[in-house]
């Protein structure tokens, strides 16, 4: 993962702003029951769909390093600091 800046858009339509930091990525746990919310499609697919959070973590590992500034998730923790839920943003 990579920090990013989230800005509420309201005009002409609702929306977040993603700003991404420059920098390395850092790599965070993923919790065993965490849930994937995926609303943009990931790596190859037409459009976006369900995965496992193995299959997702596959997935994005997969794609090439030249294509993970595109793909932006919002996360959220739980009290271990593991990944609990992983959200799609965008894919640019």
């Amino acid at each position: 993962m990579r920090p990013a800046r989230k800005e509420a858009v309201t005009e002409p339509h609702e929306a977040w702003l993603v700003v991404p930091n420059e920098g390395p990525f850092t790599t965070v746990p993923l919790a065993e029951d965490a849930l994937v919310l995926l609303s943009a499609p990931l790596g190859d697919e037409a459009r976006a769909s369900s995965h496992s959070p193995e299959e997702f973590v596959d997935r994005l590992a997969a794609l090439p390093s030249s294509n993970r500034p595109g793909v932006g998730y919002d996360l959220s923790f739980d009290g271990d600091g593991r990944v609990a839920k992983v959200q799609s943003l965008y894919t640019s």
